[in-house]
């Protein structure tokens, strides 16, 4: 009989254990750090704690003693250091933890140090819609034809400007792979090619001349000091002339 056949009751009851194996595991947590914790505090009180938060080491020897001369308070000095460790102890802390994760830092929230994934991503949306705008604003501003590899560059250009104004900062590899999808959607926004019918190897070749050519340095770089600019004026108001 699979899973699936199997009665209500059943599931009810697997669920039940299930339940019930993972609060007896978050109980032995308990039970261990708060152990732990009795240990930490005798260090504290007979003066020796000194020496553990200057020396950690220690705590493996006093471990690997226990568990030769002493077997069942080793095996309990090793399973409290474990579930201590979930919790990080430090050494300010005299590497006394909390009994419970909840007391320190609930699992489903980011740590303070974690970068907020969903906003850089909104961020970098706003990047590439305004970079658009400013590409097109530049390609107007010059007056003159320009042809695809310096189309291309251009809007490179436009997109590290206009990343730069929103002081958000990209890896070397994610530079590389934002600038290379700007460049494709300027292209074919703007109707330089048909995204059906175009060559790949084409697409590549004037994506990486965009990048790396010393000859299309220079309207890489006005277009980047045009969006910087432009972007800097539409959050921040026109910089007011000498």
């Amino acid at each position: 009989m699979t899973l699936n056949n199997k009665s209500p009751d059943h599931h009810i009851a697997y669920g039940a254990a299930t339940e019930g194996v993972a609060a007896a595991s978050a109980s032995l947590g308990v039970i261990g750090r708060y152990w732990w914790n009795l240990q930490m505090q005798l260090l504290v009180a007979t003066g020796t704690m000194r020496l553990f938060r200057a020396y950690w080491w220690l705590f493996l020897v006093a471990g690997f003693l226990l568990l030769a001369f002493v077997m069942p308070l080793g095996v309990a000095f090793v399973v409290s250091a474990f579930c201590a460790g979930a919790m990080n102890p430090k050494a300010e802390d005299n590497f006394i933890v909390p009994l419970r994760r909840e007391d320190n830092e609930p699992m489903g929230e980011p740590a303070a140090n974690e970068p907020d994934v969903a906003s850089q991503s909104d961020d970098l949306g706003h990047v590439q819609d305004a970079a658009a705008i400013h590409h097109l604003g530049y390609l107007n501003a010059i007056k003159r034809e320009v042809d695809d590899r310096e189309f291309a560059a251009s809007a490179l250009g436009a997109f590290d400007g206009t990343l730069q104004a929103c002081r958000l900062r990209l890896s070397d590899l994610d530079m590389h792979t934002n600038g290379a999808a700007f460049i494709l959607a300027q292209l074919t926004n703007l109707e330089r090619i048909d995204i059906d019918s175009v060559d790949p190897d084409w697409i590549a070749e004037v994506t990486d001349e965009a990048m790396t050519s010393s000859a299309l340095e220079a309207i890489r770089d006005e277009a980047g000091r045009f969006a910087y600019k432009a972007e800097g004026a539409m959050r921040f108001g026109p910089t007011p002339s000498s």
